[in-house]
């Protein structure tokens, strides 16, 4: 395989943060019922913030909401979720040996871009702060894309602005939704076991084929296999 750019996940892929996730979901969750949602149908553990939406998305249509409704209501959980992440600045830290990998990556000539679920200044400060802004072309955040990931556009959309076709790109990730966005875009996909929950973080059943430990084992793995 002969690749010419490869796109990361942000956080536990490339910067260890302490997003409260939980407490982010549940604010939203609460919001949303608040306003309609039917309760206890929606939960902060097993859904992810992108299926929560999905599901009042379903409900807005089925309660008949104006879409003047609907955008006041996203607007209003993406300040929660963009207040969640952003208090979680402080604390991040790059994971051990994220920037050097990324730097000997983009001196052997491989385009390197970010593609997050994560909002865009968050996602900026995070790579500011670990010094590795400089790396990235995209940073691409949540709304920047057509669809978030783990949707088809959402790969889509960050390959078209590098320049590549999917073929020449592989994604990095630590989730199983990052490994879904590159199933879906029929992009190759590499896991690193970095996520806060570990190999929990993907289906039990079907573990990425390639894990690494994390991407500090990035640069050599794709030396030997990806010309």
């Amino acid at each position: 395989m002969t690749i010419k750019g490869i796109v990361f996940d942000l956080d536990s892929t490339l910067v260890d943060s302490h997003v409260d996730f939980a407490k982010m979901k549940q604010k939203i969750i609460h919001y949303l019922e608040e306003n309609g949602h039917p309760k206890a149908t929606l939960s902060p553990t097993t859904q992810t913030t992108v299926q929560i939406m999905e599901e009042a998305e379903k409900n807005w249509a089925k309660q008949g909401k104006t879409e003047q409704q609907k955008q006041r209501m996203r607007d209003k959980v993406t300040e929660y979720m963009d207040q969640g992440e952003l208090e979680a600045i402080e604390t991040l830290t790059e994971i051990p040996g994220a920037k050097q990998a990324a730097e000997q990556l983009r001196d052997q000539g491989y385009q390197l871009a970010i593609l997050t679920r994560s909002h865009n200044q968050y996602a900026v400060k995070a790579l500011e702060k670990t010094d590795m802004a400089h790396l990235f072309n995209p940073v691409l955040g949540r709304g920047e894309t057509p669809q978030p990931k783990p949707y088809k556009e959402a790969l889509d959309h960050t390959v078209k602005l590098m320049g590549l076709s999917i073929d020449e790109v592989i994604m990095i990730g630590d989730h199983q939704i990052d490994r879904d966005s590159a199933t879906n875009s029929g992009c190759s996909f590499i896991g690193v076991a970095t996520g806060h929950r570990g190999l929990k973080s993907w289906a039990e059943e079907n573990l990425p084929k390639v894990l690494l430990e994390s991407v500090a084992e990035l640069p050599a793995y794709i030396l030997e296999n990806c010309g």
